[in-house]
């Protein structure tokens, strides 16, 4: 609980005397008070949920632009990942349109970037999405030495998030394209503390769903924590030392035409290696009651 602070240097702000924060982790409890009245404003409401909200005329969509990605990993120490065929193999058989449309509801778009489009200066021109195309997924597996496929642990999280809303479905809907071209997925799940510590733990899962949502307005706070120096435990420390190299050139630069250079190039890496396919990059759900205003007063 936030009070008002009197000696604020503005007398006339804030305009409310108390805030209340209050963490409902069910999306469905969260909309059933906000329209209650119990609740004034909340955060990451599930795409399902717009058709309730539109049609209650007590509610209000606040939009904010994506900040986040949603991203399937594929841990090239285990065998057949090693391959980057095999990877590429994955991307074209994914029909990752589809399945944006399907569970988004308009609320996000696939890209080929891990980058959402709010960092746009440093995603590299002409890039262009792993189109949807099985057969060129089988040429790919068969290139690569399994021309009848082989198995695959596909790991998805217990708790939905802006990126991933339903994970359960949307692995299904992954399993099913996968298997589709001869690679047979076996879903996993746990609870949300060990699948995030037993990632980590050597080798880690064989291919696994999870996201981020940045911290600050630089590419930086999407690079580095997935493929910087130590990040990539969970995808067997694999390392480039290209990449390593761009990103440190990146974080010691203040000229960001410069960086937007180093930035393409790493999105390009990035794009070719395909350790962490970006699947979605989601704009999240955020609701009011019609009673609340909230601005930002200029100081």
């Amino acid at each position: 609980m936030l009070e008002k602070n009197p000696h604020y240097w503005k007398p006339d702000l804030p305009k409310s005397n108390q805030l209340i924060l209050r963490f409902i982790t069910d999306p469905a409890a969260r909309l059933a008070q906000l329209r209650s009245g119990q609740i004034d404003f909340t955060v990451d409401l599930v795409p399902d949920q717009k058709s309730e909200i539109d049609r209650d005329s007590t509610l209000v969509v606040t939009s904010r632009p994506s900040f986040n990605v949603g991203y399937l990993a594929l841990n090239p120490s285990y065998k057949p990942l090693a391959d980057v065929r095999v990877r590429q193999a994955i991307a074209h058989a994914i029909n990752q349109q589809a399945i944006v449309q399907a569970f988004w509801g308009g609320l996000a778009e696939n890209s080929p970037h891990f980058l959402p489009d709010t960092l746009s200066w440093a995603q590299a021109p002409n890039l262009k999405p792993y189109e949807f195309n099985p057969q060129k997924a089988k040429d790919l597996l068969s290139q690569a030495g399994f021309p009848n496929g082989f198995t695959l642990e596909l790991w998805y999280m217990p708790v939905s998030r802006p990126y991933f809303p339903v994970p359960k479905p949307i692995a299904e809907a992954f399993a099913a394209d996968l298997n589709a071209v001869g690679i047979r997925v076996s879903l996993k799940t746990q609870d949300w503390a060990a699948y995030i510590a037993d990632r980590l733990k050597s080798p880690g899962y064989q291919a696994f769903m999870l996201g981020w949502t940045g911290d600050y307005g630089d590419p930086d706070t999407f690079y580095y924590p997935h493929f910087g120096a130590g990040s990539t435990k969970d995808l067997g420390n694999w390392k480039n030392d290209r990449l390593q190299q761009l990103l440190d050139q990146a974080r010691s630069s203040t000229d960001q035409e410069v960086r937007s250079k180093i930035y393409a190039e790493v999105d390009q890496i990035l794009h070719r290696e395909i350790l962490r396919l970006p699947i979605v990059h989601s704009k999240p759900l955020l609701v009011q009651r019609n009673t609340v205003k909230i601005g930002y007063p200029a100081l």
